[in-house]
């Protein structure tokens, strides 16, 4: 009789839990439809379906953080903030909270003009992401716009350190660095972020940032020079290793700057890079350049880089003339992006 009753409650266990497992299974399958119904609504920016399905799939799992985000994501689209802040901020609390949901928390209180309190949140965010690289770039952005601008560029600075794969740090740098005059900077990130992003309204800003940067940077090089003292002799850092070769060739374009001269200075630096420096300071940047040039594509890479934005139609002549050549050329680029590294960042002097 004992043996009967163990068998017939276990045979109930087996009956509830498969029936629990049926009605989870049921819950997840409705879940599934109705997000892509709200992501459907969303796309079409119909928010106040998007929100009604979004608030019926609060209630069928309310312990899901994910639809409780996109709820709060989707009033803020709506433009009402209000409820976009009631439903965002108890999730800062929730140790489940994903870097997306002090993302968008930043985004809401900055739009209800609660600029410090959207720094505060971004700010938890980054303690509990600190490798999140788009967080540090929407910092930088609210403090820009709270005119914190040197705490803006050192945030940045941290993103790309922290996150190096993370484009938009590199862009925001490289416009703040060109303001600033430090050219060698614009330089660096400008051609590491037209790179990573290659074909948008950025990419060609950046692209003409870059060659005024050079230069900027030759002339005062070459300013250097005149004071007669030797410089950049015994480089040990990164930036002063750079210069030096800049400095040690800047003959090359005494005469200013133009497209045939730089090619021929920058393949003269990729050559001393790599004798000189390229073990102590590997650079992901400056690999990628040896790679383009060790496949033979170097030519048309700064043809792309600096003749496409400072003459069109010569730009465009000399494609059509190596029309072939130019091809091969794109499809590599397009397949193989420049990945930066996280071990490679260079704190330069402010």
């Amino acid at each position: 009789m004992k043996a009967y009753l163990i068998l017939l409650y276990c045979l109930l266990l087996a009956g509830i839990c498969h029936a629990q497992d049926m009605v989870n299974k049921d819950v997840d399958t409705k879940a599934n439809e109705l997000s892509k119904t709200a992501n459907a609504y969303l796309q079409k920016s119909d928010f106040s379906n998007a929100i009604m399905v979004y608030q019926r799939l609060v209630n069928l799992e309310p312990n899901n953080i994910v639809h409780r985000r996109n709820l709060a994501y989707v009033y803020m689209k709506k433009g009402d903030l209000l409820n976009a802040e009631s439903v965002i901020m108890p999730l800062l609390k929730v140790e489940t909270a994903d870097e997306e949901t002090f993302q968008i928390a930043a985004r809401i209180l900055s739009g209800m003009k609660k600029n410090e309190e959207a720094i505060k949140a971004i700010t938890k965010g980054i303690y509990k992401f600190p490798n999140a690289g788009i967080l540090y770039a929407d910092k930088g952005d609210l403090l820009t716009d709270a005119q914190k601008y040197k705490e803006a560029t050192a945030v940045w600075e941290k993103g790309i350190e922290h996150d190096a794969r993370f484009y938009l740090n590199y862009y925001n740098l490289a416009k703040v660095y060109f303001f600033t005059k430090n050219y060698l900077w614009v330089i660096l990130y400008g051609e590491t972020f037209v790179n990573m992003e290659s074909f948008s309204p950025k990419t060609m800003e950046i692209k003409k940032n870059i060659f005024e940067s050079y230069k900027l940077l030759m002339t005062n090089l070459n300013s250097l020079a005149l004071d007669g003292k030797p410089h950049f002799e015994n480089p040990c850092s990164f930036e002063e290793s750079y210069l030096s070769i800049l400095y040690r060739y800047r003959q090359l374009v005494n005469n200013g700057i133009n497209m045939e001269n730089l090619i021929m200075l920058r393949t003269r630096f990729l050559l001393e890079w790599n004798k000189l420096y390229a073990k102590q300071f590997p650079f992901e940047l400056i690999d990628q350049q040896q790679l383009y040039a060790k496949k033979g594509y170097y030519t048309c890479y700064n043809q792309w880089l600096f003749v496409s934005i400072e003459n069109t139609r010569q730009y465009t002549a000399w494609a059509q003339n190596n029309e072939e050549k130019m091809n091969q050329f794109d499809a590599f680029f397009r397949m193989n992006k420049l990945v930066p590294r996280n071990n490679q960042y260079y704190q330069h002097n402010n």
